[in-house]
């Protein structure tokens, strides 16, 4: 004749195959024992947690149930509520014995969990840093969650076979958290408050007064080597570059007068130079006193060079002279 606990166990059991919850597994570990189980959980559709599928192992005790199993996620997920060592999960009516109802069911316990992965509690978490991520930085705190949904799904096929089989799930579960926590640190750094302040002071580009220094450039002006790292160009090099882009910016912005100016002002010049130029080389023209008609046929002899000299200067391009 069974237990009483062997009872509950098995009625927890046939409730599960007649009213199954979405994305919730479970089952005894060996056909000859129902006190250890093994359940899947997945993570709830339209939160962080989407995806994930996540073993869990719950050992019942003869007391059942009149008090909770001894629950572990063998896949352990980076979350507030769960120990990362250990994998225990932290729940209220799970950890302290006096808040357990004898109404509550295996159902009830694997729902608990399942609705515990995409709403953590803060206050008393269990994993501490967890919670500080959670809260203080929600952006990595989703990417870690994502990633551990993923690893999830590449680790649970071949932990599904091992348990199925009755592989040796400590083991498995130990590689699991060596490697969940290596990809945990990947992506956490400690660094002081002034080096935070610095660099992120550096990099803002709104300043609370327009002559605030900026404390990144400060750090580095008496260091050549490091300006050049820091800009990758050397100190000349930079300058010259402000230098092009402030008069391309001033020529888009504004045109190019003063070039315009400039050329204008050149060509003026040139013909102010060559009006001086004519009142020196050639002499005042007027009209030639009364002379004999062979006089003024043949006329004077510097006459033709005069002539030749009036005609080369009007041929002048002015935007070819040189001076």
């Amino acid at each position: 004749m069974h237990s009483r606990a062997y009872m509950f166990l098995e009625r927890d059991y046939l409730l599960l195959q007649r009213q199954p919850a979405w994305g919730i597994e479970a089952h005894p570990l060996h056909e000859d024992n129902f006190f250890e189980w093994t359940a899947t959980i997945q993570g709830l559709k339209d939160t962080l947690w989407e995806g994930g599928v996540f073993v869990v192992s719950l050992k019942f005790s003869e007391r059942y149930n009149d008090e909770p199993p001894s629950i572990h996620f063998h896949t352990i997920p980076f979350h507030p509520n769960i120990d990362m060592k250990t994998g225990r999960p932290c729940i209220d009516f799970v950890d302290d014995v006096s808040l357990w109802r004898e109404s509550y069911s295996l159902h009830f316990i694997l729902i608990s969990l399942q609705f515990m992965l995409s709403n953590p509690v803060i206050e008393g978490a269990i994993n501490v840093e967890a919670a500080n991520i959670c809260e203080d930085q929600p952006d990595l705190y989703r990417h870690m969650t994502l990633d551990c949904v993923k690893a999830s799904q590449q680790l649970f096929g071949n932990k599904f076979g091992e348990q199925s089989r009755g592989g040796d799930q400590k083991q498995t579960s130990l590689v699991e958290d060596a490697e969940l926590e290596k990809r945990i640190s990947s992506y956490l750094s400690k660094i002081s408050f002034d080096d935070y302040l610095t660099t992120w002071t550096g990099i803002a580009t709104s300043k609370p007064q327009t002559d605030m220094k900026n404390p990144l450039l400060e750090v580095i002006k008496n260091d050549s080597k490091l300006q050049t790292a820091h800009f990758g160009l050397t100190l000349e090099e930079l300058q010259e570059q402000m230098k092009k882009q402030l008069n391309e910016h001033n020529a888009i912005m504004y045109g190019n007068f003063g070039k315009k100016q400039k050329v204008q002002d050149e060509r003026e010049r040139r013909l102010d130079h060559l009006n001086k130029m004519k009142k020196i080389y050639l002499p005042r023209r007027s009209a030639p006193p009364p002379s004999t008609a062979a006089h003024s046929e043949v006329g004077e002899p510097w006459e033709g060079d005069v002539e030749d000299l009036v005609a080369w200067t009007n041929n002048l391009d002015e935007d070819d002279l040189e001076f």
